[in-house]
Order: C-alpha cells, then sequence, then structure tokens
C-alpha cells in the first residue's frame, strides 16, 4: 500500500512505507472502529510508535472524512509533521475544512516551504485570514504580498547567489554551502552589492574554469527573467524551453526575489490546465473533487440557476407561438429547458471526475460509491432548487401567458428537472472513470454518454412526468 505520491515531500524525496500491505490495512480498520467509537485515545495508541511517513500513508488510504478525524486527534506538532510529508494536494484536501486558528497553529509548526505551498493551496477568501495570524512566518507573508497566481505569489524563495566579484573558486565553495543548507544548487544567480540580478550559471559551468577565474567570465548575462507580478500562465510561457534548471524573479528594480523551478512550472501547466477544464464545464476553479455536498451546491448552483432562467424565457417564447396546437404542444416548449439543464449538471460533473483523473489527485482513501452519493446528494439539492425556481416562474409566466392547467405544468416539469439533472450528475461523476478503467480518453469520450443518455432517459423521464402530473 505504497502512497505515491502521498509524501512525496517539498525536496522531493520518495518514501517507501516500512508498514506491511496487511499490518497498513489491519490498522486502518483498527483507527476506523476508534472513530466510530468516538475514542481518540485509542486511536492514537494504534500508532503510538508511526513514523510520520506511515501516518501520512495511513491516513490517505483512509475515507477523507474520517482522515481528518483522525487528523484532528493527532497531537498538533505531530499532525503538522505528517502533513508537511504529505503531497500537497493531500494536504489541501485535509486543510480546507479548518478553520483559520487552526490552520495558522497547523502552518506555523511546518517547515516553511510546506507551509507556502498549503497556504497557497487554501480557498482565496481563507488566505488573506490566515496570513493576518501567521505574522511570523515569513515564507507566508512574502507570498502575500503579491496578487493571487503572480509569480511573486508563486515562486520558491530558496535561491543559490554569488557575488559578482567572487571567483570560480569562491562560487564553488558557496555552492556547497547553499546544497549543505538548501539541499538544491541547480541554477546560480550573480548578483551585485544591491542583490540586483546581473548574471546566471549552472555548477557544471565550473568545472572547466580555473579557480581563479572571475565568475563574470563564465556567467551568462542575457537570459529571460520573470517579473515577480507576472501572471501565472504567462509564467509558464516563459520558462517553456528553458535548459536552466530554474529561472529567475525580480522586483520592478531587477532584484533577486526568487526562482521558478520546473517542479513548479509542471505545477502551474496542470493547475491552468485544471482551471480551463472547469471553467468549460462551468464549473467554479476552486471545485475540488473532496468538497462536500454543501460546496458542490455552492460551486455549481450559480451556473445552473443562470442557464434555467435563460432556457425558460426562450421556452415562454417558443410556446407563446403555438396557441393553435393541442395543449400538450406546451410541454414541447419545455423540453429544451430539462434538457438543457441536465447537459449543464452532467458537465459539471463529468468535467470535476475527468479532472481528477488527468491530474491523478484521486483520494486513494475515497471510494467510487462514496464520491457518487455525494455527487447524488449534491445534484438532488441542486435539482430541488432549480426544480422549485422553475414551477414558480411558471406560476408568474401563466399571469402573462394563456396557460391552461399552470399548477400541473409547474408539478411536472419541477419534477422533470429533478429527476433528470440527478441522473444526468450521476452519470457525468460516473462514466469517465468506467471510461478510464476500459481504457477510453475521458476527455474526449464523456460528452459523447452524457448527451445520449440525456437524449433518451431524459425525454422518457420527462414524459412520464407528463403523465403523472399534467394529463
Amino acid at each position: 500500500m505504497s502512497q505515491r505520491p502521498a509524501n512525496e515531500g517539498n525536496s522531493g524525496s520518495r518514501h517507501v512505507s516500512s508498514r506491511s500491505s496487511g499490518e497498513m490495512e489491519a490498522s486502518i480498520e483498527e483507527v476506523l472502529r476508534c472513530i466510530h467509537a468516538d475514542d481518540p485515545a485509542s486511536a492514537n495508541t494504534v500508532v503510538e510508535d508511526w513514523s510520520p511517513e506511515d501516518l501520512a500513508d495511513l491516513i490517505v488510504h483512509m475515507p477523507l472524512t474520517h482522515a481528518r478525524t483522525f487528523l484532528d486527534w493527532l497531537p498538533k506538532q505531530k499532525a503538522s509533521r505528517v502533513l508537511a510529508d504529505m503531497h500537497w494536494n493531500y494536504r489541501a484536501a485535509l486543510s480546507r475544512t479548518k478553520s483559520e486558528g487552526e490552520l495558522s497553529e497547523l502552518l506555523g509548526a511546518m517547515p516553511p516551504e510546506a507551509a507556502l505551498e498549503t497556504f497557497r493551496s487554501l480557498p482565496k477568501r481563507m488566505r488573506g485570514r490566515v496570513a493576518r495570524l501567521l505574522t511570523d512566518l515569513e515564507s507566508v507573508q512574502n507570498a502575500h504580498k503579491y496578487p493571487d497566481s503572480t509569480a511573486g505569489a508563486i515562486m520558491d524563495r530558496r535561491v543559490v547567489m554569488v557575488p559578482l566579484e567572487c571567483t570560480v573558486s569562491e562560487a564553488m565553495e558557496a555552492i556547497k554551502q547553499a546544497f549543505e543548507l538548501q539541499g538544491t544548487a541547480g541554477t546560480v544567480f550573480v548578483v551585485d552589492a544591491d542583490r540586483t540580478l546581473v548574471g546566471i550559471f549552472r555548477p557544471r559551468d565550473l568545472m572547466v574554469a580555473a579557480p581563479d577565474t572571475p565568475i563574470r567570465d563564465i556567467m551568462l548575462a542575457d537570459f529571460p527573467v520573470i517579473h515577480a507580478h507576472a501572471r501565472q500562465d504567462d509564467v509558464a510561457h516563459i520558462t517553456e524551453g528553458e535548459g536552466y534548471m530554474s529561472l529567475p524573479v525580480v522586483d520592478a528594480d531587477g532584484r533577486l526575489l526568487g526562482r521558478i523551478t520546473p517542479k513548479l512550472r509542471e505545477r502551474i501547466l496542470a493547475e491552468e490546465q485544471r482551471k480551463d477544464l472547469l471553467r468549460m464545464s462551468q464549473v467554479s476553479p476552486e471545485a475540488r473533487a473532496t468538497d462536500g455536498f454543501l460546496q458542490i451546491v455552492r460551486g455549481r448552483l450559480p451556473w445552473l440557476l443562470a442557464g434555467l432562467i435563460g432556457a425558460t424565457i426562450a421556452a415562454f417564447i417558443i410556446g407563446s407561438f403555438e396557441e393553435e396546437l393541442e395543449k400538450a404542444a406546451i410541454l414541447a416548449a419545455f423540453i429544451p429547458v430539462v434538457m438543457s439543464m441536465a447537459g449543464n449538471s452532467g458537465l459539471q460533473a463529468s468535467g470535476v471526475s475527468v479532472q481528477v483523473l488527468a491530474s491523478g489527485s484521486m483520494w486513494p482513501g475515497d471510494r467510487l460509491a462514496t464520491r457518487l452519493l455525494r455527487e447524488l446528494a449534491g445534484a438532488l439539492s441542486n435539482g430541488a432548487i432549480a426544480g422549485i425556481i422553475l414551477a414558480m416562474l411558471v406560476m408568474v409566466m401563466s399571469g402573462l401567458f394563456d396557460i391552461e392547467n399552470a399548477p400541473r405544468l409547474a408539478l411536472a416539469t419541477s419534477f422533470s428537472l429533478m429527476t433528470v439533472t440527478t441522473i444526468a450528475a450521476l452519470v457525468g461523476a460516473s462514466v469517465p472513470f468506467g471510461l478510464h478503467r476500459f481504457g477510453i480518453d475521458p476527455a474526449a469520450a464523456t460528452g459523447v454518454f452524457i448527451t445520449t443518455s440525456n437524449d433518451v432517459v431524459g425525454v422518457l423521464v420527462y414524459f412520464t412526468m407528463a403523465d403523472l402530473f399534467y394529463f
């Protein structure tokens, strides 16, 4: 039960759990029994002698709600060490439901870079309040100086720099000391007395130079730089194709502030792709696969209601020209409303599922059945609210248009809307995982399944409801 990339820490080291698969599974079952019995003391006893790495492995293979509970039961210092050892995706999932006070306490006990990664992963509405509580944590305070999604907010502040006037031998000694302190020395920056960036080189460039050679003779003075206020999506394009391990981030005066590493660039690209996919699916970029049903409602309902109002108005315009048709013609006018809402619901759910599969950020202990239950609760809530609003719109429009049996029409259409949107959300959430299992690209094929299910199941449900409530 290896937890990759769960405890791939800031240094990128890979941990192999010292616990056997059987021992890990037995321990998870025992901890879960303690959680159900509300017995934190016994749960802590089960893992009393466990290392933070093994605890991280155990926690991410538990269902997320139980993982959060167990983390809360751990002593704060140990909980911080466990979080710091996790992949930032999992760290973010565990942290998102905590209060600002709890987060500031956990972040304050983490190594600076782990604290900064966790801080960046928090929802925007929480970052300002957490930063105000963490006045003594320099990495968070520095990141908070810059707008979200800029180079200054996401850069790595661990840099190796040497003065312009040093020699090759002096530079090699500085690089050695930096590596011992920071564990990194991939790219070296040359600065003047004011920390203004004037050059860049790689440690291997020193191997072919004489020890007394001035650094200015081997450094490159012409290289790309990234300004601290550059947008995150621009950063990825600036660094693309560059052969250096890192590129410098500078302020308006050219002073060195930090660096963008290849690892950061990969995260930027993945984050931009994730946001683009969610936006295309009309889902908030803040959405995560681990969201509870209330977060699902808040993140998706506004888009659904916006589509509902527009589609409802279009349906009444069409229906106003149907006076000479049979009374069932008004039902036909509402087919686009129900189908459009179902399509939006299915696309929202499928967008999150496809993103999870594309980024590999599925919570290991989160079973598909659990996620579908969350989707079901969220979809039922969204569908019920949308159905009520649709029924109200029908009754309001009945005062402007001559609509026969308006109450029955409102009942039939609202129940149809709730049912069809719920089915579409479940299809959208589950189909990508089924396609992935059979080796089919979910991003390319999910839309076809959603459209087909809406056309067939949606129409059947719609006319079934019409038979029950309208005729």
